[in-house]
């Protein structure tokens, strides 16, 4: 049987969510055990997103003398780089600094290139189903992969750890290799209403992922005491539901119905951040918490990126439209860090930079209910 391109994308994001679930969710924590503050490590984070914003327009030279694909595997080599820098980090410095800005372009290149890929190889009609069964992939994966992570960077050390990790990024790669090579005409351009409605989205988005992904894990970690593998169980654990909350999503959306799975997905959002706040200061309910976020995460994600995908789509550039609306995640998820960064500095908890992420559950939620309603007057 002949791969189709949606069927690469399923094998590449299974082992990109391995080395996303085994390195790249160890970072923050381990830039703490590497003698930075929790606050220092998230302001680094914060920087690495930030650099991302600046070097975002490396991304369409390349795009046009290559194409997309050429992008995101070129993304998947400068990230391996980024890992194997990452075990000789200590403290701050110009290694720290080299760092921010490798991770940044690898990062930039990746998810740049993977977003307008698979906005580019997906089918409109199906985008939901399309988009769940990436999901339930990256949940199956998150139920193995972090503890494998936990145990190569305990047990094997940093330097052999990240290394494992970085050959995965490249192995990542492989399933594109024969993959259609999008190109992008220089003449293209992406309709600027759309545009402008995809940044709104995507900055809230990454607000929303700043507080409930990049703040609670370093929460967690720091609860669990800042042990790898208590760390990689817990999110182990966790991925145990994952998968269901995405399929389930995905054929609300497919089914015509996705103010209804924008209700279910951040509605349960917005309950696991509030009890996220309340939970972070002791292991058990901190457990609950991150596998109710697990459930979370995944419907999270498919109610977002399926109308994001279409935007893309209807916007005439997908390349042009990813690269304009994910600056917005690097700010709002910049932000998130960078409170929350402040507010530890100053000797507050992990509750005030948590709920922060109310705001940005509102602000998706009612840009996603504009573009279907504007949807369902198309169709009327």
């Amino acid at each position: 049987m002949q791969l189709t391109a949606i069927h690469r994308i399923y094998a590449h994001t299974g082992l990109q969510s391995f080395v996303e679930a085994s390195g790249g969710l160890f970072v923050v924590g381990f830039l703490v055990k590497q003698g930075l503050s929790p606050a220092l490590a998230l302001a680094s984070f914060a920087l690495v997103l930030i650099s991302r914003f600046a070097l975002r327009a490396a991304v369409l030279p390349i795009a046009h003398a290559h194409g997309l694909r050429a992008v995101l595997l070129l993304g998947c080599g400068v990230r391996a780089a980024s890992f194997l820098m990452l075990p000789f980090v200590e403290g701050t410095g110009l290694l720290l600094l080299a760092y921010i800005l490798v991770s940044g372009l690898g990062s930039v290149l990746y998810w740049t290139g993977y977003h307008a890929y698979v906005s580019a190889a997906g089918d409109n009609a199906a985008l939901g189903r399309q988009v769940s069964i990436q999901q339930a992939t990256t949940a199956a994966v998150g139920i193995v992969a972090p503890v494998a992570g936990g145990f190569l960077l305990s047990g094997a050390g940093p330097v052999i750890g990240f290394a494992v990790i970085a050959a995965m990024q490249l192995l990542a790669g492989l399933p594109l290799a024969g993959a259609p090579n999008p190109a992008i005409p220089r003449e293209s351009r992406a309709d600027p209403a759309i545009v402008s409605a995809g940044r709104r989205i995507y900055f809230a988005e990454g607000l929303q992922s700043g507080c409930s992904v990049v703040v609670w894990n370093l929460a967690l970690f720091v609860t669990l005491g800042q042990s790898f593998e208590s760390f990689g169980g817990a999110l182990a654990l966790a991925g145990l539901g994952a998968a269901a909350g995405s399929l389930i999503i995905g054929r609300l959306i497919d089914g015509g119905r996705g103010t209804h799975s924008l209700a279910l997905a951040y509605g349960l959002g917005a309950a696991v951040l509030v009890l996220k706040a309340l939970a972070w200061t002791s292991p058990l309910p901190a457990l609950v918490a991150t596998a109710l976020g697990a459930l979370a995460a995944p419907m999270l994600a498919t109610a977002m990126l399926s109308p994001l995908y279409a935007m893309a789509q209807r916007s005439q550039c997908t390349l042009r439209f990813n690269m304009a609306t994910e600056g917005g995640w690097d700010l709002g998820c910049s932000t998130a860090a960078l409170v929350a960064a402040a507010l530890l500095a100053t000797g507050f908890g992990y509750t005030m930079p948590i709920l922060l992420g109310l705001l940005a559950i509102a602000g998706i939620a009612w840009g996603l209910t504009q573009w279907y309603r504007a949807e369902q007057a198309l169709t009327a």
